[in-house]
């Protein structure tokens, strides 16, 4: 990758990258957004960089629907929707912000559900998580079920809610969190980008303010979850949060079998 300038009104930025197909999937459904540095080009990557080149960050990990048609298509649009809105997610005031983020759910939305009628598919869709960083606090979104943690000295926190039929029936007391999280309905996603031309069950979430001067952000695909446990999480990125934290995630998920595609970004200041 080339080398960035420091921009006067600096933001330093760190970030560590990994994307792996894992052990079953014959290609990678995953995509990512990382700022300047743009999408997975590639099936299998890792890498670091700090960035600071600007006051403020766009990140993001998309998940393409595995079960359905063309969700390396889906992750892809939506990613490479993210790097287009992403000057206007950076440059929108805070009471503004989940509005931008909408407006950039909606037009991916819109792109997924063409192509699925192009392409004459029964249905393609993507999951979204996203974090917009300015100075010490970042501003989280999500749609599906990839998820957002945030670490610090107290431990490791998921931010983000997962979409998915275990988790309403958690809510409404038919499933104990265990019984969610075991049952085949946490896999049975209710919202995603592709799911309606209309909108009408489209439902950003956003999320608390983080800040990341005291601790560090984890935005990944259900590929890493669905093998590692939280603690096991906290344990790698305790042990290993330094340049290679997305690579180390990576390899504990392939040792636990390696199942899904595993996308993993982890972001703190420089």
């Amino acid at each position: 990758m080339r080398k960035l300038s420091k921009s006067a009104e600096a933001n330093p930025v760190f970030v560590s990258v990994a994307a792996n197909k894992g052990k079953v999937r014959t290609g990678n459904e995953d995509n990512f957004y990382a700022d300047i540095l743009g999408i997975r080009a590639v099936e299998n990557l890792c890498g670091h960089r700090v960035l600071n080149h600007s006051d403020a960050y766009v990140f993001g990990v998309c998940d393409g629907m595995g079960g359905e048609q063309f969700g390396d298509t889906a992750s892809e649009i939506a990613a490479l929707t993210m790097q287009e809105f992403s000057e206007k997610i950076k440059k929108s005031a805070p009471d503004k912000l989940h509005e931008t983020v909408n407006a950039y759910a909606d037009e991916a939305n819109r792109r997924i559900c063409r192509m699925t009628e192009e392409r004459k598919a029964n249905l393609s869709g993507s999951t979204f998580v996203m974090a917009c960083v300015r100075g010490d606090t970042a501003y989280t979104f999500s749609i599906g079920d990839s998820r957002i943690y945030y670490i610090d000295d107290s431990g490791i926190r998921q931010i983000s809610e997962d979409q998915t039929l275990a988790m309403k029936k958690l809510k409404a007391n038919i499933y104990t969190e265990e019984e969610a999280r075991t049952s085949p309905d946490a896999h049975k996603i209710t919202n995603f980008l592709g799911v309606d031309s209309r909108n009408i069950g489209l439902k950003t979430l956003a999320y608390e303010p983080l800040d990341i001067s005291r601790g560090m952000l984890l935005l990944c695909s259900d590929g890493l979850t669905d093998m590692c446990t939280d603690e096991e999480i906290l344990w790698v990125l305790t042990k290993y949060g330094d340049n290679f934290a997305a690579q180390h995630l990576v390899e504990l998920a392939l040792a636990r079998g390696g199942a899904d595609n595993i996308t993993c970004l982890v972001i703190k200041k420089a």
